[in-house]
């Protein structure tokens, strides 16, 4: 089995793939995080936070429905994150870090499944999705918000009866809690 080159998806396919109830779902996500980054933080926070929420909606919204996380979502998060560590006075060098240590090990890992499965188990939009969560959270967090994505996408899979050989959307239960935990910070 060869490997496809990845599809490069444009700002009109994604428009496409988000209806009237999925847009007014980004808008509400991204006013909420607006609105709790806005009475934790304050202004600028809050702007860069709302964008987090609508993102990651969008991002949730297609990787269930495509198994795709596009670039023009995914990775925006990166700069945005830094962004939002400056504002917030966390320091950059361990985010800087934790985003070249997760994107190294994801990469590895994705190859390394290829290799014995012959099948990919981990898109590369969600190596992407993880390296803007390193960003984004405390080194320290990083790990409980996987977890916490990997038992949301247990309990998905297992109301689904995906079985072995089912296919997950990860990106679509990394993404809110990436948010969730973003807020809480």
């Amino acid at each position: 089995m060869t490997r496809q080159p990845p599809r490069r998806i444009s700002r009109q396919q994604i428009a496409a793939w988000l209806g009237p109830r999925q847009r007014l779902a980004i808008v509400i996500c991204a006013a909420l995080a607006f609105g709790v980054a806005f009475v934790r933080h304050g202004g600028a926070q809050a702007v860069v936070c709302g964008i987090l929420g609508g993102i990651t909606a969008a991002i949730t919204l297609i990787d269930r429905r495509h198994f795709l996380i596009p670039d023009l979502l995914s990775l925006p998060l990166i700069p945005l994150g830094l962004l939002e560590a400056h504002l917030s006075e966390a320091p950059l060098i361990p985010r800087l870090l934790a985003l070249a240590g997760v994107w190294l090990l994801m990469t590895l890992l994705r190859r390394v499944f290829f290799a014995l499965r012959g099948r990919s188990g981990l898109g590369s939009g969600d190596v992407k999705l993880m390296a803007a969560a390193a960003v984004w959270l405390d080194p320290g967090l990083l790990p409980d918000c996987v977890l916490a994505a990997a038992g949301t996408g247990l309990l998905d899979a297992w109301a689904r009866h995906l079985g072995f050989h089912g296919r997950l959307a990860f990106g679509a239960h990394l993404a809110p809690w990436l948010t969730l935990f973003a807020l809480a910070a």
